[in-house]
């Protein structure tokens, strides 16, 4: 009965009921030979069952249902069409992961083995699952053929197989019925209706091509990445101006290029606000929360963004850029490792989940962790570009050893991403290679104007040193010559008056003068420092307005410090004055304890005698001396030029 009802018979053979058009069903005219097919079709269908039951395992009901779904190979004769194969594998990924009653191993891990030779059940073992699902895909124009195997680790059999022909147009309807097989196959007894697809998905083909040709691209977290997946995901859009998933990617590419660049900022913020304001009528999805939040992060409504960030986690724990952005959001140093340690067993192989967890043990004093996780990440990653900063970390920011720093940038061989321009530039500078920095400035700015931003903390240093005299004629004809642009050395010129204590410039170029303190933050970016020094600098001469409404946008920095015990870094003492009561036992645990140095703002502890940020610690009778130890070691001892032999504490009032 079942059969019947499901199915028509049609001159083109055999389809679902709600594939056929009125038009094209001959039930008439057939219906009295259905009764001689069935007939035979049982026969048939019960010796496929033996032949099934000969060929085929069963999936043991006693083993946990933990699946890993890796990139469907392309078997296209150019091998043109890895990042269709590579999407179609995600989003039956994304269907299995939203059923509770499976464990699926994120995409970051599973897709670490694309174009692996790898066995089977070594893939298997390594991520730690029962079953894994393989496939190829092949497209030629608008017909795909996918086939999938879905198999037993232990024992290497295979469960399950199939082979599916069908038009382009019928992708997404192919993606539900594979899944369905699937679940299935592992025995999960669900209905083809509780798999479904993700809400703001597109249903026009070719919008669905671009858009995982655009994700695909975002992925790989480069400047030049970036600009090619922005272009692809606003073609993807043009097709359908309902695709909100598309839509919610392309916010994402713009967040990244925060980190990795490829827009400049301007660009990033108009479209991130444009993209945010035309999501807000979009059905809900995991990605659209997630947008929502980094908006409301952004704008500095931190208690609203930290909650969003754990709804978007609560809805895909497993999606692999919602559990790091989530996690990064949550405000216990202890919970964030805990569910980065959770995040292991779902996704092994995340290096932004490992990198992270290299930054949490440092500031929690336990370099051992740090250093297995650094060692697991160059057994698993040899040679990546993400490697660097989790190295930075360790060898610059916690061990402050210049040389090994130094080492870590020349032996460096990977697509130079924004961290390694940043350090390249402002190591060599630290470590008193001013010429090499100034080559290697001026040759990126001339191919890439848009990489000013980051190289601002090394263009920083190098006006310290010509301010104060300190590079030699060729090198400061070569620095005023760089190509920079006028806005940037107005930023530069902005920023370092404000190191040393003179907010005059800032005030001038935001028209502060006379505001209020609710026009003052209406009026500033409180997602740059600039804001923060200047209140501490209104602060230290009796004006306090400024602090008081800066206060709660630092509650998460804050608590991150408090927690820490400050190890997290030396801008936390500007926070401790910001809050209050800095104590003199509290300035001396600060220089014994050794913050973690600045990765993105190389160098500014160089300042530490005359920046805003470190007035709560001046205020001490102890911080001149301490401070001076400090700099002995660091600065002062990997380039003497750098700080002066004695430098005093700027005054108090």
């Amino acid at each position: 009965m079942h059969f019947c009802s499901a199915f028509e018979l049609t001159p083109e053979g055999l389809k679902r009921t709600h594939e056929v058009d009125i038009d094209e069903s001959i039930g008439e005219q057939t219906g009295n030979k259905i009764n001689y097919l069935l007939a035979g079709a049982l026969v048939l269908a019960l010796a496929f069952i033996a032949y099934e039951k000969l060929f085929t395992s069963s999936a043991d009901v006693s083993l946990e249902r933990s699946i890993a779904v890796l990139p469907f190979e392309d078997m296209s004769p150019d091998k043109s069409q890895g990042y269709f194969g590579d999407g179609i594998a995600e989003e039956i990924l994304n269907s299995l992961a939203r059923l509770n009653q499976l464990v699926v191993i994120a995409r970051t891990s599973s897709f670490n083995f694309k174009d692996s030779n790898t066995d089977i059940r070594e893939i298997g073992q390594k991520l730690n699952v029962n079953y894994v699902l393989e496939g190829s895909v092949r497209k030629d124009r608008d017909k795909v053929r996918i086939t999938a195997q879905l198999i037993e680790v232990t024992s290497g059999a295979h469960i399950w197989s199939q082979t599916y022909d069908r038009e382009l147009t019928s992708i997404f309807a192919l993606q539900d019925e594979l899944t369905f097989a699937i679940t299935q196959a592992l025995k999960l007894n669900l209905l083809p209706e509780q798999v479904e697809h993700e809400a703001g998905m597109t249903t026009n083909p070719q919008a669905y091509e671009l858009f995982i040709q655009g994700r695909e691209l975002a992925y790989q977290r480069s400047s030049e990445s970036l600009k090619q997946a922005a272009d692809i995901l606003q073609q993807a859009i043009k097709l359908d101006e309902q695709f909100y998933l598309a839509k919610a990617q392309l916010y994402m590419v713009y967040s990244f290029a925060d980190n990795y660049g490829g827009f400049i900022e301007s660009l990033r913020q108009a479209e991130k606000e444009r993209l945010f304001w035309e999501l807000m009528i979009a059905p809900d999805f995991p990605l659209k929360t997630l947008v929502i939040a980094t908006q409301a992060s952004d704008s500095g409504n931190l208690a609203i963004s930290v909650k969003l960030y754990q709804q978007a986690y609560e809805k895909a724990p497993n999606d692999p850029l919602i559990q790091n952005v989530s996690t990064l959001a949550l405000d216990n140093i202890l919970d964030g490792i805990k569910r980065r340690e959770k995040i292991l067993k779902t996704n092994p192989q995340s290096q932004i989940n490992i990198t992270n967890l290299v930054f949490l043990y440092l500031v929690t004093e336990q370099p051992d962790k740090a250093q297995a996780m650094l060692s697991t990440m160059e057994k698993l990653f040899p040679e990546n570009t993400q490697n660097f900063l989790p190295n930075i970390y360790y060898s610059y920011a916690y061990q402050q050893d210049i040389e090994a720093t130094l080492a870590l940038i020349n032996d460096y061989r990977s697509e130079p991403s924004a961290d390694y321009r940043r350090a390249k530039s402002a190591i060599n500078i630290l470590a008193g290679n001013i010429d090499t920095a100034l080559d290697y400035i001026d040759e990126e700015l001339r191919q890439s104007p848009e990489y000013a931003e980051q190289f601002i903390n090394a263009l920083l240093l190098l006006l310290d040193l010509d301010t104060r005299g300190k590079l030699n004629e060729q090198q400061q004809q070569r620095y005023q010559q760089l190509p920079i642009s006028e806005s940037t050395q107005t930023e530069l010129l902005v920023f370092y008056k404000l190191l040393l204590g003179d907010e005059t410039l800032y005030e001038q170029q935001q028209q502060l003068t006379g505001l209020s303190a609710e026009e003052f933050i209406q009026r500033v970016d409180l997602n740059q420092t600039e804001p923060y020094d200047y209140a501490a600098i209104k602060k230290r001469k009796g004006d306090d307005r400024y602090v008081q409404v800066l206060k709660t946008s630092l509650a998460y920095s804050s608590s991150q410090c408090q927690q820490t015990q400050n190890k997290v870094g030396w801008f936390c003492a500007g926070i401790m004055d910001f809050i209050g009561g800095i104590s003199e036992q509290q300035t001396q645990n600060m220089f014994k304890r050794q913050p973690m140095l600045d990765t993105y703002l190389i160098g500014i502890e160089k300042f530490i005698l005359t920046a805003p940020v470190y007035y709560g610690l001046s205020q001490h009778p102890e911080f001149e001396p301490l401070a001076n130890a400090f700099l002995d070691r660091t600065f002062r001892k990997w380039n003497p030029d750098l700080v002066a032999e004695k430098v005093t504490a700027s005054p108090t009032k």
